[in-house]
């Protein structure tokens, strides 16, 4: 769901607009107030940063709601004005009009968006300012990264790590490199505990991808690691294996079917920029879960585990979509 300033932008005028109408006509203050109240607590929400846990009013679709309130506040004021114009009636009925226009513009291309009816490209350029490549090409590279933040990629300007977004249910960790393990276990024939440079002897690829959270953002960026399959061919896979679950040192957790990861040739990354993971980003390691929602990239990754059944993540569990692809509905 990644929405561009058309959906944003007439959203949060048709907000303003309400607030004139209700301010101008005494009757409609107490409207005016429950909408105030509807957007402190869907500031609340985003502040808190995954600490807001009413489901499903939580931090993820919480501007939803707050839109929804927004339009039906509208409509109210605007039907309203029609049958008893008492109080400035052609200027309230005006307000009420244009106030009602812009809210069906952020209604109607939310719905779009989520349709699948404007391409994850698409919405990445109303982003960034430029246009995806057709096709990401995952490309050989190396372990040793130049630690000099690249700007461009595949002829695509990147993110730079500033601008980037950032979720996280605990806040950021900070892992030691130096005493740092990634566990591997499950439907293996052979656990593993391997350190980071152990890591960084894995084959090494650099792939452009897009990371679309659900909360309306996103950002393009260089991402440099190995892959999920390199690894798990490294333990060796049992009979009945289909899914992996990653977790995190916060506590978060999410997973994959096992040939989606195959077939996108999914990385882990130690590397975005070509500098290495800040811990805010998700040091030492990041899934790059390519044309899913944010969600799905697991950060701080120290456990990978091998089931044979689906598996539902932290947020899964509390409603989200267990597929997350992007351009369907990401919730239930």
């Amino acid at each position: 769901m990644v929405f561009s300033p058309w959906h944003y932008l007439p959203a949060a005028f048709s907000a303003f607009l309400v607030m004139v109408l209700a301010l101008r006509v005494r009757s409609h203050r107490s409207l005016a107030l429950i909408m105030a109240l509807s957007g402190l607590l869907g500031l609340a929400g985003y502040l808190s940063a995954g600490n807001f846990r009413f489901y499903p009013l939580d931090f993820h679709v919480m501007h939803t709601w707050t839109g929804l309130t927004a339009l039906l506040l509208s409509l109210g004021l605007f039907l309203d004005g029609i049958w008893a114009r008492k109080v400035q009636g052609r200027a309230h009925c005006r307000l009420g009009y244009v106030a009602l226009a812009f809210a069906a513009l952020a209604l109607v291309s939310g719905l779009l968006l989520l349709s699948g009816w404007v391409s994850e490209e698409e919405q990445g350029a109303a982003i960034q300012g430029s246009a995806q490549p057709e096709q990401q090409i995952q490309q050989t590279s190396s372990s040793h990264l130049p630690e000099v933040e690249a700007v461009e990629f595949q002829g695509v300007r990147l993110t730079p790590l500033g601008q980037q977004g950032n979720n996280a249910i605990r806040g950021t960790q900070y892992l030691d490199k130096a005493t740092f393990r990634l566990h591997v276990t499950g439907l293996v024939k052979e656990d593993l505990n391997l350190s980071y440079e152990e890591l960084l002897a894995f084959p090494a690829y650099s792939e452009l991808a897009y990371m679309p959270c659900v909360d309306g953002w996103g950002f393009s960026a260089k991402w440099t690691g190995f892959r999920v399959t390199d690894l798990l061919n490294r333990s060796g896979l049992l009979p009945g294996a289909s899914y992996v679950v990653f977790y995190s040192a916060d506590g978060y957790s999410t997973g994959l079917p096992l040939d989606f990861l195959q077939r996108n040739e999914t990385l882990m990354a130690y590397g975005i920029n070509d500098v290495t993971l800040p811990p805010e980003r998700g040091f030492p390691l990041q899934l790059v879960a390519k044309n899913r929602y944010g969600y799905k990239w697991a950060k701080w990754i120290t456990k990978i585990e091998v089931t044979d059944t689906e598996v539902k993540g932290y947020w899964e569990s509390m409603g989200y979509s267990n597929s997350a692809k992007v351009g369907e509905f990401p919730f239930g």
